[in-house]
């Protein structure tokens, strides 16, 4: 039984258990019991409370040794002082799971973590799965195993359906499991993982995608947990299409490493989660309202072949909407060609302009049948991709079931999505009925149609990225666990095969950028240290200037021409061999940020400059105790914007790359974008594009385009050289990176941490 299938068989228990059973129904060790009574479900219930012999009409036993067969999950309900003893009992009466609804454990500070790794170190060497504690349960709607008291479930009463919910909080799965019954939803499976001791968000998500008939997986996370489990999930999601709309609480930015790493620093807790739910086509939405809405429209089959849409509405305000919400949300406007343009004509009242959006006017009350004309034309001219159809007034003179009945056969001929802008409750449950998504507002329905159109691409790039990395994983003969990874980051081994894929070639490189691609990735350092070294990282054991420069040289990366003088005698030699002007720097392993110490000069030609420099820098040192180690003397690299771009371990996410709107002030910019490592040059690529600074990368009034292909394919070079280096470094931070239109990115400055437990020796080396 893999872990997978086991989910689901905890899910389908044939016999519970209730420790703590309640005659009251109202009161949590009651509900569960009152909920399988009342909504089918048809094999053995036990109660057990050592002072009753009858609860609910059931019978009654004093404990779990007492039962008349072994339970296969049982809800513990007790005060949380009395869960390790109703452990004992599980484990003894041969309990495959338990379901601890009980509190005062890791929510409550460091004793009642302790007490909480206490119950899952027992649990564990007994084979017994747990779900909690403060959790308020799980349900499967399909068998009636109700083993949850939200009161949700007797305000909304209980549909099997295609959706799942899992969410960390109790009360978040109450509230989807309300908002997606009273929309006429049914819902397969509800499981909240509380403080997740057991099964986590990932290990729910990743099990219920084993049943063959879930459409749709709705997630509520504050943490993300086991995310190589997840990205495991995320690619059988792809493959299935089964869509995962989530909400990722806690946004508020927490500093990941220190300061002396600005690409650790910079990086958010949830920019980090951004990025992981990006990359493994998560769609990430913003409060339990819009997954419940945004449900309905990827709970269906239909998928979008692209982003062209056409709108519909019989008012003339809804329509100007729509096309502001098309172009704000990233889709297209579909254009007919003269002859579906004439149909339309053909179709529509005489003084109504044939464009799109269509507005159908008021005429639809006298004529209804011009609705019907106008989708089968639309149907006809192929040119759209999904459809909007807007009727934020239909009252009475306006037969609605007919128009929501003329858009269902709409949607059975074409296979398109369509989602329905309605305000009156008459003409939302005309289209609910015949089982359309209905939205409040333009702009909220035609976010949803984005939202699917960007799923579908994500799908669509997800899977060739698999397909990809399993080829090339084969030819490598190592083992691969899917495009984006479904390895966790808690061992070096695992990344050999996160890395056992080279899947940069999603995109087609410019001439000059297409010799960069395909270097060799030189493994610099043996792995002898555990990726997870942002912990351990020493700032003084810092890398800096030319060791660095020539570390990233050696990994295949972009570097500025440079020499170092270690003499005084070698200034002439080096300015000869390199193009003037050049930028002169102190060379001191202490000194970070040399331009604050008047360590950097640029522009110098003539050799007696860069003696003069020599000398005042090797004061400058002296009088900060420093040790002065020489003379970096670099080419004078001209860029057109000056980039950021970096690596580091994240203890959660592995490792993680860096690009963003450099310069000295880096910090105050704030736009950066954040890749897992390894990605696909097609995702780098889109991440370069979500800068605010890359509006300035296209050709404009005779200048050329920055070469995005040669910035994207450097990207994957150090995303796939760090991870190869199995937690040698704890960081690298690279700023600036000149960028320029004619020329390839280059690198003229870089800090490297290295972890604690690498050898000094093999650095020092390179």
């Amino acid at each position: 039984m893999t872990e997978a299938t086991s989910m689901l068989q905890l899910l389908t228990p044939r016999r519970v258990a209730v420790l703590g059973a309640s005659e009251n129904p109202v009161k949590a060790g009651g509900r569960p019991i009152a909920y399988m009574r009342r909504y089918g479900f048809q094999d053995d219930i036990y109660p057990v409370n050592p002072r009753r012999t009858e609860v609910q009409g059931l019978p009654c036993y004093a404990s779990l040794a007492d039962l008349p067969q072994a339970p296969d999950l049982v809800v513990i309900s007790l005060a949380g002082s009395q869960v390790d003893a109703a452990l004992a009992q599980c484990i003894a009466a041969g309990a495959r799971c338990a379901v601890i609804y009980s509190s005062g454990f890791a929510e409550l500070g460091a004793a009642g973590l302790a007490a909480q790794q206490a119950l899952v170190r027992r649990a564990s060497a007994a084979g017994l799965r747990l779900i909690g504690p403060n959790t308020q349960g799980v349900a499967n709607f399909q068998t009636g195993a109700v083993l949850n008291f939200s009161t949700m479930i007797n305000e909304c009463a209980p549909q099997d359906g295609a959706i799942a919910i899992v969410s960390q909080s109790g009360a978040g799965a109450g509230i989807l499991y309300g908002g997606l019954r009273r929309q006429g939803l049914g819902v397969r499976y509800m499981v909240a993982t509380g403080n997740e001791a057991g099964v986590n968000v990932a290990r729910a998500v990743r099990g219920l995608l084993e049943d063959p008939s879930l459409r749709l997986i709705l997630m509520y996370a504050e943490a993300l947990r086991d995310t190589g489990l997840l990205a495991e999930a995320a690619t059988l999601s792809a493959r299935r299409d089964v869509p995962i709309l989530a909400v990722k609480a806690a946004r508020t930015p927490a500093g990941q490493a220190t300061a002396s790493s600005h690409t650790g620093a910079l990086a958010s807790e949830d920019a980090l989660a951004e990025a992981f739910l990006r990359q493994h086509n998560i769609v990430r939405v913003r409060d339990f309202d819009e997954l419940v809405e945004y449900a309905q429209l990827f709970e269906r089959r239909e998928r979008p072949r692209g982003r062209k849409l056409v709108a519909l509405s019989n008012s003339g305000a809804t329509c100007v909407l729509a096309a502001d919400a098309i172009e704000q949300n990233d889709m297209l406007s579909a254009e007919f060609t003269p002859s579906h343009a004439q149909a339309l004509r053909a179709v529509l009242p005489a003084y109504v302009a044939v464009r799109n959006p269509i507005d159908m006017t008021t005429a639809l009350l006298g004529q209804p049948g011009i609705y019907g004309d106008a989708l089968r034309t639309v149907a006809d001219s192929g040119a759209a991709h999904g459809v909007f159809v807007g009727f934020p007034v239909g009252g009475e003179g306006y037969d609605m079931s007919y128009f929501a009945r003329q858009t269902m056969d709409f949607v059975a001929a074409t296979g398109l999505p369509v989602a329905v802008g309605a305000v009156q409750d008459g003409v939302a449950r005309a289209f609910r009925t015949c089982g359309l998504p209905v939205f409040g507002s333009e702009f909220r329905a035609i976010r949803g149609l984005a939202l699917l159109a960007g799923y579908e691409e994500g799908r669509a790039a997800l899977r060739a990225g698999a397909e990809s990395a399993g080829c090339a994983g084969a030819a490598a003969g190592l083992p691969v666990t899917g495009a984006a990874g479904g390895a966790a980051w808690d061992e070096p081994a695992s990344l050999v095969s996160r890395h056992g894929s080279d899947v940069v070639g999603c995109a087609q490189p410019s001439e000059r950028s297409a010799r960069r691609i395909a270097q060799p990735i030189p493994s610099v350092l043996a792995s002898d240290a555990t990726p997870r070294c942002a912990s351990m990282a020493s700032a003084d054991r810092q890398m800096i200037g030319d060791a660095t420069l020539a570390l990233l040289a050696q990994a295949g990366l972009p570097v500025v021409r440079h020499r170092v003088c270690r003499r005084q005698e070698d200034i002439a030699a080096a300015l000869e061999s390199l193009q003037r002007p050049v930028v002169l720097k102190g060379v001191s392993a202490a000194i970070t940020h040399k331009s604050e110490h008047g360590l950097v000069r640029l522009g110098v030609s003539a050799p007696e400059q860069a003696h003069a420099a020599w000398r005042d820098y090797q004061t400058v040192l002296d009088g900060l105790g420093a040790d002065f180690g020489g003379l970096l003397v670099a080419e004078q690299a001209r860029g057109d914007f000056e980039l950021a771009v970096g690596a580091h371990w994240d203890a959660t996410f592995g490792p993680v790359v860096m690009v963003g709107h450099g310069g000295v002030l880096v910090e105050a910019y704030q736009d950066m974008q954040f890749l897992l490592a390894p990605f696909t040059r097609a995702q780098a690529l889109a991440a370069i594009a979500r800068l605010r600074v890359a509006r300035g990368f296209a050709a404009t009034r005779g200048l050329p385009a920055v070469d995005l292909h040669a910035l994207a394919a450097m990207l994957v070079t150090l995303g796939q050289w760090f991870v190869q280096q199995q937690g040698a470094f704890s960081s690298i931070d690279a700023n600036p990176v000149l960028v320029s239109r004619t020329a390839a990115p280059v690198l003229v400055d870089a800090v490297v941490i290295p972890c604690a437990g690498a050898r000094a020796e093999r650095i020092r080396s390179h």
